[in-house]
This record gives structure tokens, C-alpha cells and sequence, in this order.
């Protein structure tokens, strides 16, 4: 592929992006078209079927990037979730929400939960030794119900942020966060 034909696809999908966040803050996804969307973002209809089937397929491939990203994030520190959840991971992940703010914010206000369980499913605790470092010496049987008062907490915590305008930065939201969760371990 040519590089300026490259840099045109992804300035093409930022627009994209951007008119559809734009669009989902006052509109249900099932409620927005195809025609809607590239007026919006002023790019021709045929130029979005060259890249999704519908709507929907779009929604689809931008909500697997995030994940993706979110996933790398957690990748990254793999060795690190054995001991816990650290200031890094936390501060790695608020940097994402960060850089990628408007989907965030449009997809953690949004009435489809799928998306959030997705995320909070692949943050979870894959063996014993990550569930103890993260809770302690909890009872196991109660692992499920510490892991839900967490994450809600953070979803609020985040709705916060956004609504109110992401003031502090997200070294600032990672030091609450874990405050608030918490986890004392340090970088």
C-alpha cells in the first residue's frame, strides 16, 4: 500500500470516528445511518462500504480496537498482575481513556453494557494468586463480589472524570484510583 494512501485511510476512519461519537452522544447506535454518518464526517458513502458492511460492522470493528488496546495494555504487564494491580497498569490505562476519551465516554453512558462487561471480563483475575494479590486474604468464595464493587466503583469513577471534564490528569485519576481501590503497591 502506497503511504499516502495509508494516512488518507486513517484520516478517513478518524472522521469517521469522531462524526459517530459525535452522533451516538445524542442518538442510539440502532438509530443512526450510514448516510447520516458520512455527511457528518464528509466522506462518501462509497468510501465507508469499502471498509464496513453497515453500522453496525463499524461500531463492531471500533469497539474490538479498543479492546485490543485495552488487552495490550494488560499484556503489558502481565508479570506485574501476579503481584497485584499496580500504580503502572492503572496509570497505562488511564493514559487510554485519555488519548481515546471520546468513544470512552460515549460507550460508558451508552444503555448497551456489552461493551463494559467485555472489559471488565478481560480485566479480571485469571488464577487464585491474582485474585489474592489484588484482594488479600479474602474468603474465595466472596472473590465475585469484591471484583463487582470494585469495577462499578471504577465505572463511576470514570463517568466522573469525563463528566466533569477530565480536569486532573490521568497520573492524578491512577493515584485515586488505587487509593480508592485500595491497593497500596507502588510502581
Amino acid at each position: 500500500m502506497i503511504e499516502g494512501s495509508d494516512r488518507r485511510i486513517k484520516k478517513t476512519k478518524k472522521q469517521l470516528r469522531e462524526a459517530f461519537t459525535k452522533l451516538l452522544r445524542d442518538k442510539d447506535l440502532r438509530d443512526i445511518t450510514v448516510r447520516e454518518l458520512t455527511e457528518c464526517a464528509d466522506v462518501n458513502r462509497s468510501t465507508f462500504y469499502l471498509h464496513y458492511k453497515d453500522i453496525y460492522d463499524f461500531y463492531e470493528q471500533m469497539e474490538l480496537q479498543v479492546l485490543n488496546s485495552f488487552h495490550n495494555v494488560f499484556e503489558k504487564h502481565e508479570k506485574e498482575k501476579k503481584q497485584g494491580i499496580s500504580l503502572a497498569i492503572i496509570l497505562d490505562l488511564f493514559k487510554f481513556l485519555a488519548e481515546n476519551a471520546d468513544i470512552c465516554n460515549v460507550i460508558l453512558n451508552s444503555d448497551d453494557h456489552s461493551f463494559l462487561s467485555k472489559v471488565i471480563e478481560l480485566a479480571k483475575p485469571s488464577d487464585p494468586k491474582e485474585w489474592q494479590a489484588i484482594l488479600g486474604n479474602v474468603d474465595p468464595k466472596l472473590y465475585e463480589y469484591h471484583y463487582s464493587f470494585i469495577t462499578s466503583g471504577c465505572i463511576g469513577l470514570l463517568k466522573t472524570w469525563f463528566a466533569a471534564g477530565m480536569k486532573e490528569s490521568p497520573a492524578e485519576m491512577a493515584k485515586l484510583a488505587q487509593k480508592l481501590m485500595g491497593n497500596r503497591s507502588s510502581i
